[in-house]
């Protein structure tokens, strides 16, 4: 009996020893398993659910313990058996905690973001609304500075008085001077008499021959000089085209005649870059050329022959994309087409014949009427791509039905001044346009003859004209009150 009791002892106590070893064991492992677990969970974090629910369900059981070997006691299995779902749903557990904490990290990461852009947004807006503000402040600036101005100019334009005041009438000439023309700074003062060009000393409005030249065969019709260099270029009505080119103080070299027009040369215009010269003729023909000043040349480039009268003015618009052509009852107007070359736009008949076509800007010509009935300078405006006579704008010079007006005399503009000088008929009128559009004269002065030929040196301070009835030059500054 004793002996039993003590074999009893040393199982129970060998058994415990087992079952203490085994729980040593299973902790191990399970704790194993967890980090195992732990990391499993953390990586399928890193990657999309989608591939890795196959491989989870192997990583939620806890491994297989090997079993008592004491048939005594078979409890092992059992606890393992019963610590699966605990180990289970402490496993479900850890992942519910690990994605709530992933979507709570997720979701604050996208506030900090949504906040981040908020405030980027709100600045910009801010910005914008600051910018918005300061322009419309610039805004309302400019408009207070133009309105200011505008009405500076109204009161200008309509307390400005202009005067024509007599300096020298002494300089005698008689044969016909049709054309004359100033260099840019005023200094020279080309004239013609009859076919004789003639260069003189211009200063304050009195003027000193310095050199003459007997080129031409017939009588100059026009001039026009270039405001780039020391040259200028003669027409007239034996149908030359001469170049001329300063060599020093008071010595010019002349080009030989160009002869492409079968008449008189009655208009010569330059284009801003000086690389294109545009004459009229009697014989209904506009002639394009290339001009080289350098080698006093001019090239002819072609022809426009659209004209069914003489062709007598020549006129740009401001932006030089037109060029508008006048003879007697018609005008054309012409555009650039490939490569630059001028072609026909359309054609209409004015009301009343002219001689002298202008450009204002881009947008509005003038027509001085010849007929000695007719006192009017109409205007015409751009409407729908076409220029149309604007009524309300007529210019209306004094009545004068003694004559018709004369050929010759360009118009003039002075656009730093705002002033546009024409003859018509006895008077040399001085005009300006207002802000609306209208035009108002400023000044007048009466030739008491319809054949005086002049023009204005290139700032508005002097007019000089040569006149058939006393056969004489009269120059006038111009004062500006």
């Amino acid at each position: 009996m004793q002996a039993q009791q003590s074999s009893s002892s040393l199982i129970i106590q060998y058994t415990m020893s087992k079952i203490e070893k085994s729980f040593l064991e299973i902790g191990c492992q399970i704790e194993s398993s967890f980090a195992e677990i732990d990391e499993f969970i953390d990586s399928i974090f890193l990657i999309p659910f989608k591939y890795v629910t196959h491989k989870i369900e192997s990583k939620l059981k806890l491994p297989q313990f090997p079993e008592f070997s004491i048939s005594e006691f078979d409890s092992t299995q059992q606890i393992l058996e019963s610590l699966n779902p605990l180990a289970n749903k402490i496993i479900k557990n850890k992942i519910e905690i690990k994605e709530q904490k992933k979507i709570i990290e997720e979701e604050e990461e996208s506030n900090k973001e949504k906040n981040i852009l908020n405030k980027e947004i709100d600045s910009q807006y801010q910005q914008i609304k600051q910018s918005n503000s300061i322009e419309n402040e610039k805004q309302k600036e400019v408009i207070q500075v133009e309105n200011k101005q505008n009405q500076l100019e109204q009161q200008l334009m309509m307390y400005e008085q202009v005067q024509f005041q007599l300096i020298d009438d002494s300089n005698q000439q008689i044969s016909k001077c049709y054309a004359m023309v100033f260099n840019k700074d005023g200094s020279i003062m080309i004239t013609a008499n009859s076919n004789i060009i003639e260069i003189s000393n211009f200063e304050q409005g009195r003027f000193q021959l310095s050199n003459s030249y007997n080129e031409h065969t017939s009588a100059i019709y026009c001039l026009v000089y270039s405001k780039k260099t020391n040259n200028f270029i003669s027409g007239c009505d034996d149908h030359k085209i001469i170049c001329w080119q300063q060599i020093n103080e008071n010595e010019w070299k002349c080009s030989q005649p160009f002869e492409q027009h079968k008449n008189s040369v009655n208009c010569l215009i330059l284009n801003k870059q000086e690389d294109q010269l545009i004459s009229g003729g009697g014989d209904n023909k506009i002639i394009v050329w290339q001009v080289d000043f350098m080698k006093i040349h001019l090239t002819y480039l072609y022809s426009l022959d659209n004209h069914s009268n003489s062709v007598e003015s020549l006129s740009f618009n401001q932006s030089e994309t037109l060029l508008a052509s006048c003879g007697y009852h018609e005008f054309i107007i012409w555009e650039q087409g490939l490569q630059g070359k001028w072609q026909l736009k359309y054609k209409q008949d004015v009301q009343y014949d002219g001689y002298k076509i202008h450009f204002i800007n881009d947008q509005q010509f003038i027509w001085v009427t010849l007929d000695e009935q007719i006192n009017d300078i109409l205007v015409f405006e751009l409407q729908n791509g076409i220029f149309k006579q604007n009524l309300n704008k007529t210019i209306t010079f004094i009545n004068n039905d003694q004559c018709d007006d004369d050929i010759l005399f360009p118009i003039i503009h002075n656009k730093d001044r705002n002033v546009i000088l024409i003859r018509h008929k006895y008077h040399i009128y001085l005009i300006r346009q207002l802000n609306d559009g209208t035009f108002k004269i400023l000044a007048q002065l009466n030739c008491q003859t319809h054949e005086s030929y002049g023009t204005m040196t290139n700032n508005a301070q002097y007019l000089v004209f040569w006149d058939n009835k006393y056969e004489k030059y009269s120059s006038y500054e111009i004062l500006y009150k």
